[in-house]
């Protein structure tokens, strides 16, 4: 008997680490999406100050070689 509750007291804890996780996924996804606008207005701001017209194209890191 003792030996359930050891396993239903782990699975207790366990419940409140992935709660904790999925706070901290939040919070980090918040802070993502903040770092993405705040690239988009940088971004913005080179091409519209660049003199010859040309666009700014930065290539996703997966195809820079």
């Amino acid at each position: 008997m003792s030996d359930w509750f050891d396993r239903i007291a782990k699975l207790a804890v366990l419940g409140e680490k992935f709660a904790l996780l999925a706070d901290n996924i939040g919070k980090l996804q918040t802070k993502v999406e903040d770092h993405e606008k705040r690239l988009v207005r940088v971004e913005t701001i080179i091409e519209i100050t660049r003199r010859d017209g040309s666009t700014l194209r930065i290539l996703p890191s997966s195809s820079q070689s």
